[in-house]
């Protein structure tokens, strides 16, 4: 459960575009590069971002949020 006073950026995710966080989309396992979409659940549920119409969250490649979890 994350604390929703504590995120930066859009309320629910935490996504920030690429002047924001630490880590970067396209260093994660749900950042589609062909689309620059983001398959991660949460993400696809409680963000407000566009969508592809795959039902990916639009994201940024240099933006990145709470749920980031890096290629392995």
């Amino acid at each position: 459960m994350l604390n929703e006073a504590a995120i930066k950026g859009e309320k629910g995710t935490g996504y920030e575009g690429p002047v924001g966080g630490a880590f970067r989309c396209s260093n994660c396992e749900y950042f589609n590069v062909s689309t620059d979409g983001c398959s991660q659940e949460d993400m696809k549920e409680n963000s407000k971002r566009s969508r592809l119409p795959s039902g990916d969250v639009l994201v940024e490649p240099g933006g990145c949020c709470e749920y980031v979890d890096r290629k392995k």
